[in-house]
């Protein structure tokens, strides 16, 4: 049921609208899409809302949101496909999860249902960061970049410059750990490391390997090789995982620090830097708006790219029907083009996809510089190893050992290649 905040968001998208694109669908058409924006606050009610505009353009077609989250979606979608009937016509997709969405055979190429309009009206990179093997896997509607977001007014306290390295970043990090009460305890850490168990976990711990110039797998002459079994790789991963079990600069139990709570943590005060996409800054002043112009951000230390240009936005499900396929396309067009407020990416802290998109005002501010810098550094190409979601497990499982004291670096780490042979065989 629409509430009064969508009513008037439907009602004001209605009156901007330029003609939209009538879709050639003679019976009614259902378009299900499986949502991971949806499940996610404060801006998943937008896609709720876009729909609702959408279909009062579009009456002839209806639009069924399937919340879920994004670290659940693969799996969701795996277990489906054996029976393809019931997959969704949308779904949502990414940079990391496109490769093992297109190796079960669900996704279909969205390169002859995009105009040349519709294609230049995406910001530099963004479709080649949605193409595989020559194919766009996607339809983008944001980009998701990561790079620190960092207390600025903590940093001037401490008399703290930006760190390049991350060895700096340590210093920075121990610098802005404290006992704020004097208690004896800590109760304010340098870095709000997601240490989860999950995708969100995996891909920062991915971002930092990279930016320590480790590809971890990548392809060597048409061959999947891996560079996880050198002295360099054991000593960044130690890195990593001693901010936890040495350093303490990042919060306790730390296993159970998921992308949200570590948002929270940041939000809070608890933190004073994060890893993340930019959806972080939208957290951030959602929950404490007084941080507004008290937030930067800066490249991921090291000395190579850490991070993919992380486009997101929604599959096309190769067995859903032409006439759903038309409608699901012209509700993707909708949804990037038609709210002049551009709610859903002032909300959620991401960067619009589209070139009108990334020239809002909102983002040219000292909060966003680190993601634009990054953009313009280049960033890691798209990674298109069809067992990118198994190797991100595998990285997953290798630091959970070590924080839950199961295993050292070295047990996690021999592990760890045994485990990533075993997977470059099945794709080699």
């Amino acid at each position: 049921m629409k509430n009064a905040l969508s009513l008037a968001l439907t009602a004001a998208m209605l009156a901007s609208m330029t003609a939209v694109p009538a879709v050639a669908a003679e019976d009614p058409v259902t378009v299900t899409i499986m949502c991971a924006y949806a499940s996610e606050d404060p801006h998943g009610q937008y896609v709720y809302q876009y729909a609702d505009a959408f279909m009062e353009a579009h009456p002839e077609i209806t639009i069924e949101i399937q919340a879920i989250s994004s670290n659940d979606i693969y799996a969701k979608l795996a277990s489906m496909a054996t029976a393809p009937d019931d997959l969704p016509t949308l779904f949502w997709s990414s940079v990391d999860m496109a490769p093992s969405e297109i190796d079960i055979g669900i996704v279909e190429p969205m390169d002859e249902y995009l105009d040349d309009d519709t294609k230049a009206s995406f910001a530099n990179g963004v479709l080649d960061g949605a193409t595989f093997d020559g194919e766009i896997a996607f339809y983008p509607i944001d980009v998701q970049p990561s790079a620190v977001i960092y207390r600025k007014d903590r940093f001037d306290e401490a008399g703290l410059s930006v760190p390049t390295t991350w060895a700096e970043f340590l210093e920075c990090a121990k610098a802005l750990t404290k006992d704020t009460d004097e208690d004896g305890e800590v109760d304010q850490w340098g870095f709000s490391m997601v240490g989860s168990n999950n995708s969100s976990g995996q891909s920062r711990f991915m971002s930092y390997l990279w930016s320590c110039g480790n590809q971890i797998v990548y392809d060597n002459d048409g061959e999947w090789a891996a560079d996880i079994e050198s002295d360099k790789f054991l000593e960044d991963f130690s890195f990593w995982t001693d901010l936890y079990t040495k350093e303490g600069v990042v919060p306790t139990s730390i296993t159970e620090v998921d992308y949200a709570t570590a948002a929270n943590y940041f939000a809070m005060g608890y933190t004073s830097m994060i890893l993340s996409g930019s959806n972080a800054i939208g957290v951030a002043y959602n929950s404490n708006p007084d941080l507004k112009g008290a937030l930067g951000s800066f490249v991921i230390p090291g000395d190579a790219p850490g991070t993919m240009l992380n486009a997101e936005g929604y599959a096309l499900c190769a067995h859903a029907s032409d006439e759903e396929k038309a409608a699901a396309v012209e509700f993707l067009k909708f949804f990037n083009n038609n709210d002049p407020e551009l709610g859903f990416w002032q909300a959620s802290g991401k960067i619009p996809a589209t070139v009108e998109g990334q020239q809002a005002d909102y983002i040219v501010g000292d909060d966003y510089a680190g993601y634009l810098g990054t953009i313009e550094a280049g960033t890691v190409p798209t990674m298109s190893f069809p067992g990118f979601a198994a190797l991100k497990t595998a990285l997953g499982d290798a630091y959970s050992a070590v924080f839950a004291g199961e295993a050292s670096n070295e047990d996690a780490v021999a592990s760890l290649a045994k485990e990533v042979d075993t997977l470059l065989e099945d794709y080699n």
